[in-house]
């Protein structure tokens, strides 16, 4: 089955690119165009295979999803004439593209959500998913009535709900044990957000540079230009360095599930967040300004963790990789109950 992949995020081509890579020459790369997803598919790396990608503007303003919505429709059209087998989307976290590729005439469409706080958008997911994938970890109490909503639609066959044991983060990343070997100063990873995505309003806590001061520093910072790195070696970077103070939760949600004492500073509620806590990663919250004494409380506790990751006692690590796997490659063999939810 030709399937449309929509890497909307840097974190959302590392978790879709095995599946990429199994997939059909006849695939179609819906890109947003944003400096870090443009490296990922430039540079490659033996990651992702050569497929047809098109790209789409990143969404800003309150018409900016709808215009990238109309664009993909006319993209996906396009590719629709080209592709003579049965064709299907596979989107995560962008809830408006399920209901381009309805208006295109795409057949199955599915999306991965794992972003409760996202209301206004999840809503548009009612309108063009045949397929939606929730973690079970996913926080009722944060989705504005979206899961119980979706359930109720599952159970009238308006689409088919999957529950995923897993964050997304363990779609693509393998546990690992790093050796206790502490810098002297430590080495941190410092990873900052420019604060301009859909849902960093209200979220992003400034990290001001006196923060950082008086460690060695890797700067890894989401940047509005294309900057000289290898886009796929960030996570690679972590087994050389000590710790990770960071604004983005993906990024802290990966770092801490290879196992890098991190330091997450922000304001935003996730259920995966939440998730990596319970389980005995390291992964450290501050939710407000950089001062204080909850500041300097957090701060402590995040520095001791950096000499005890030889301690680290998780729990197991889910399947998720292969949970999703299987999910697909049922539509492969069944494409007609995509057709049945469509007709």
């Amino acid at each position: 089955m030709a399937t449309c992949w929509v890497l909307d995020h840097p974190a959302h081509v590392r978790a879709l690119a095995d599946a990429v890579r199994r997939g059909s020459t006849s695939d179609l790369l819906l890109a947003t165009d944003r400096p870090e997803v443009r490296m990922m598919l430039e540079q490659r790396d033996g990651h992702l295979p050569s497929r047809r990608t098109e790209w789409l503007p990143r969404a800003r303003g309150a018409l900016g999803g709808l215009r990238r919505a109309v664009l993909a429709r006319r993209v996906v059209r396009r590719w629709l004439h080209d592709v003579p087998q049965a064709q299907r989307m596979v989107a995560m976290n962008a809830p408006l593209m399920p209901w381009a590729g309805r208006l295109a005439g795409l057949e199955e469409r599915w999306c991965l959500v794992d972003t409760e706080v996202q209301h206004r958008h999840l809503r548009w997911l009612d309108r063009g998913v045949t397929d939606l994938v929730v973690p079970t970890h996913w926080r009722q109490d944060l989705d504005g009535g979206r899961l119980q909503a979706w359930e109720v639609g599952a159970s009238e066959g308006r689409w088919r709900l999957h529950r995923l044991d897993g964050t997304h983060q363990h779609l693509h990343l393998h546990p690992i044990r790093r050796p206790l070997c502490l810098h002297d100063p430590p080495r941190l990873l410092v990873r900052r957000l420019i604060g301009d995505g859909s849902h960093d309003r209200g979220e992003v806590v400034a990290l001001p540079d006196t923060v950082i001061e008086g460690f060695d520093l890797v700067l890894w910072d989401e940047v509005p230009k294309v900057v000289e790195r290898r886009a796929w070696h960030l996570l690679d970077v972590l087994s050389e360095v000590d710790g990770v103070i960071t604004q983005s939760t993906t990024f802290a949600a990966e770092a801490a599930l290879l196992g890098v004492p991190t330091l997450l500073v922000s304001r935003a509620e996730r259920g995966y967040l939440d998730r990596v806590e319970d389980e005995g990663w390291p992964l450290f919250r501050h939710r407000g300004p950089c001062e204080g004494e909850a500041w300097l409380d957090v701060r402590a506790r995040w520095l001791t963790g950096l000499a005890l990751t030889d301690a680290l006692d998780p729990d197991p690590w889910p399947a998720a990789s292969d949970s999703l796997r299987r999910m697909l490659a049922q539509s492969d063999e069944d494409p007609s109950q995509a057709r049945m939810i469509s007709a």
